[in-house]
């Protein structure tokens, strides 16, 4: 593709920290990313502490030069609603089109072009196209005890991902949005964190629009899990799917889900006047995960799933009585429309 063809895009950086040197990692490959002469670069640093702030100024000062621009804000908040930050203002600079590039992936050089020219041939084709994610990996020994066995047995995590597809949501961190139809869509709701993407993809297929994934584009998420993250779910994860679930009418899975992992716990409290319920869902819950897995996954991926699996469905379960009780899980919350709360440091 011709420079002169391609569009102006704004490319969104959000950064907290160096992430053990991840960051840096991340902005050596940002580098190599083009077209530079059409993309105008965002970092929006939520006050970081570690230096980060200072790296990132740095290597401002040695690339800005190539760039059809690049701003630098520092704003408060979850990464939701930075993401909004990064939104209004796409729109206030006019830019038809928005990336989201996490700050501890490894960028391919023709990541942002590969996926324009997607965009574009869809829409030659008279596809409503919003927005087109690549997908990104992490490598196996990045992944928590519980990951690795999931990804081991589970078939469907051994499936890759090697062509086009469309998906019910996107991949906020490494995507490419059409701004003409987000605005329709609206901005991300920050009660939701984690899994905004899911529900700001669904909220845009159900007004008729396509988000698309390219396997073809697999890049390197350098992030390692711990077991200990799954703490998060329970202080603001279970709110952010129980909220998901009821604005986007998907309760029946969600009860599913929690019917059966709280009805397990119940029936084990009564196991000494009857193992009856206990072993009839014991037995449902094997014979479906011996069906969805492979070798010794038949065997031992229940029973290590079980403990998450299950306070995991309480958490859930409690966090949809609380909005149901509360009473405004159909609308968005988003704030960054009410202030402008946030500094811009740097703008070319």
């Amino acid at each position: 593709m011709e420079a002169h063809e391609f569009p102006d895009i704004l490319v969104a950086i959000l950064y907290h920290s160096k992430l053990e040197g991840d960051f840096l990692r991340m902005l050596k490959s940002l580098s190599n990313v083009g077209p530079q002469n059409h993309i105008i670069l965002l970092f929006i640093d939520n006050y970081s502490k570690d230096g980060a702030h200072e790296l990132c100024k740095s290597w401002v000062e040695e690339h800005k030069d190539r760039y059809k621009g690049i701003i630098h804000v520092r704003a408060r908040g979850n990464p939701v609603r930075l993401r909004n930050v990064a939104f209004k203002i796409g729109y206030e600079i006019g830019v038809k089109y928005l990336s989201f590039i996490e700050s501890d992936v490894i960028v391919d050089e023709n990541f942002i072009i590969r996926e324009y020219e997607l965009l574009e041939e869809y829409h030659k084709k008279g596809r409503n196209v919003i927005s087109v994610s690549a997908v990104r990996y992490s490598p196996y020994e990045n992944l928590d005890f519980i990951e690795r066995c999931v990804t081991k047995w589970l078939k469907k995590r051994r499936m890759k991902d090697v062509e086009v597809f469309e998906g019910e949501a996107f991949n906020s961190g490494n995507c490419i949005i059409d701004l003409t139809k987000a605005f329709d869509v609206g901005y991300f709701d920050e009660d939701i964190v984690f899994i905004e993407d899911l529900d700001w993809g669904r909220r845009a297929v159900k007004k008729g629009f396509i988000c698309l994934f390219d396997g073809r584009v697999q890049l390197l998420h350098m992030k390692k899990y711990s077991v200990r993250d799954l703490r998060k779910y329970f202080f603001r994860g279970a709110l952010s799917e129980a909220k998901l679930f009821l604005k986007n009418g998907l309760m029946t899975a969600a009860l599913r889900r929690v019917g059966y992992w709280c009805g397990l716990l119940l029936s084990a409290f009564i196991i000494g006047f009857t193992p009856i319920p206990f072993l009839i869902l014991l037995g449902i819950g094997y014979g479906a995960y011996a069906w969805r897995t492979i070798g010794l996954g038949r065997l031992l991926l229940y029973p290590i799933l079980m403990p998450v699996n299950v306070a995991k469905s309480v958490a859930l379960g409690l966090a949809i009585l609380y909005w149901l009780f509360r009473g405004d899980y159909s609308t968005e919350k988003v704030t960054v429309l009410d202030s402008e709360d946030w500094e811009i440091e740097y703008i070319k």
